[in-house]
């Protein structure tokens, strides 16, 4: 979510002045925004403070929950950025990395990594199954890989429990999570997309999922073709709780990022056309907008969040970053004419 990449780019003349700053308690923080390469941008002031060159595709990007790395999964590998460096520092694996999570204690970081290209494109060819991918536990205290198992060929994304005692695999082909303990045993498969008369899932485009900070559910979107749903996989089931919910969104679009807010109590999500704070039984507040925002990410210590674009101004051939408030309002937009942004990561 790959969804991101499919972004439909929009023409637009948008005026990037500053906004009037709202109220918002972001002072000192930092967006770190990628596509093939890092540009570190103070949210408060719009100064981009540093350039990361890379030329390798960034998939995704995460920090620890003390901020004090950020590590990145890339076309090429998985590495490692000091933030206080604005640097990267190190590689924990050569192979390609499509999906990266990192414990809250960032002692523990999950790679996914797919099967070997070339037997993936001969696969293709012939028309048999294609290689399996494998997701890879590190030990950031020593650098190393601690153990790996094999996954699903096309799974999509990785993340943990806040406790770091489960890990969770996305798997699209088969509409799917799949719950695994942090030592690689497969505890359950969770059924997310609805399957037709021959127990076949439905197929659709499923984005990134993401983890309450209670550790209760798991969020991700999935565009199908009767449209976008919020799907919410409840962590914690009981006798009578529905272990699956699928929340129709109310976007003309695509849906394409998505990120619990700063208080953990509603989903910001983008979609083509507007952004969402959406939050369970309650009405959707669909703000839109001219601009294609693709990835957001709530900004610590505050109700604002920061959005990232691909094209902002297709005159410009510039993408962007945005700061948007609680009310899905952009208060500030800083273009970047030398980049277009797919990931954000705000560090905490």
């Amino acid at each position: 979510m790959n969804p991101k990449l499919f972004s439909y780019l929009v023409v637009c003349g948008l005026s990037l002045c500053a906004v009037p700053a709202m109220a918002s308690s972001n002072s000192g923080a930092t967006a770190w925004v990628s596509s093939n390469h890092i540009q570190v941008i103070n949210i408060e002031s719009g100064e981009v403070l540093s350039r990361l060159p890379l030329r390798e595709f960034i998939h995704e990007m995460q920090f620890t929950g003390a901020g004090d790395r950020l590590y990145v999964a890339t076309s090429q590998a998985l590495r490692v950025v000091d933030p206080e460096q604005m640097a990267f520092t190190a590689v924990l694996s050569k192979r390609r990395a499509k999906a990266v999570a990192v414990s809250s204690d960032g002692e523990h970081v999950f790679a996914l990594h797919p099967g070997d290209p070339k037997l993936s494109q001969e696969a293709r060819v012939a028309g048999t199954p294609l290689p399996l991918a494998t997701l890879s536990h590190y030990s950031t205290a020593t650098m190393t890989e601690v153990r790996s198992w094999q996954v699903p060929a096309m799974s999509f994304d990785v993340a943990i429990s806040p406790t770091g005692e489960r890990v969770f695999v996305l798997d699209p082909t088969a509409g799917q999570v799949q719950i695994y303990s942090s030592q690689g045993a497969l505890l359950e498969k969770v059924s997310v997309t609805p399957v037709d008369e021959a127990g076949r899932p439905q197929q659709g485009m499923f984005g990134w999922m993401a983890v309450s900070p209670d550790g209760s559910s798991i969020v991700f979107p999935v565009t199908m073709a009767a449209g976008a749903v919020l799907a919410e996989v409840d962590l914690l089931p009981s006798a009578t709780a529905k272990r699956v919910t699928l929340e129709p969104l109310q976007a003309n679009g695509r849906i394409q990022g998505l990120a619990w807010n700063g208080a953990g109590n509603e989903v910001l999500i983008t979609a083509v056309g507007g952004v969402c704070s959406y939050k369970q039984g309650s009405p959707q507040k669909w703000t839109p907008h001219a601009v294609n925002y693709v990835d957001i990410e709530p900004v610590p210590a505050s109700v604002d969040s920061v959005a990232v674009a691909p094209v902002f101004s297709e005159r410009n051939k510039s993408g962007g970053v945005s700061v948007i408030s609680a009310k899905g309002e952009v208060l500030r937009s800083i273009e970047l004419p030398d980049m277009s942004p797919f990931f954000v990561a705000v560090r905490p």
